[in-house]
């Protein structure tokens, strides 16, 4: 078997290479897509819920940057919740999933006694402390501190 031979079995010639700005292209997402994707999804009956996959097997022109971006096994009932988990796709594929948003109360939570858990970690910023909100980084070592 030749070298091209084998670069054209295992993927590793030439044409991969110059698909891949269009596997890119896939991937991106304009408003009209959405807005087309919108109206292309409000006539499909929702019934007791839909799969990703059960909305491309229905909607077969679903754009890949849409399908990419909802979860595998969640089931949607409205074109809005799709949509919904269309837009935080990004903060969810980071890991813990706080929302596009959060709100989080780090203050009260240490005013409570509570753990920050949350802001930005000490160890990757320059100079940074972190409260633990144990009594212990509450009061000093001597009496009215």
């Amino acid at each position: 078997m030749s070298t091209q031979d084998h670069a054209d079995l295992t993927g590793g010639g030439q044409p991969q290479r110059e698909d891949a700005p269009a596997r890119l292209a896939q991937l991106a997402l304009t408003p009209d897509d959405v807005r087309a994707t919108a109206e292309a999804l409000a006539h499909l009956n929702w019934g007791e819920g839909l799969t990703r996959i059960q909305i491309r097997r229905r909607y077969r022109s679903l754009p890949q940057a849409i399908f990419l971006r909802l979860p595998d096994s969640k089931r949607y009932s409205s074109v809005a919740e799709v949509l919904h988990d269309v837009g935080i796709a990004a903060s969810r594929a980071e890991g813990e999933f706080l929302g596009p948003n959060p709100d989080i109360p780090e203050a009260e939570s240490l005013a409570e006694g509570g753990p920050p858990a949350w802001g930005p970690s000490p160890l990757y910023t320059i100079g940074g402390t972190q409260d633990s909100g144990s009594a212990e980084d509450m009061t000093g070592l001597v009496e009215g501190d």
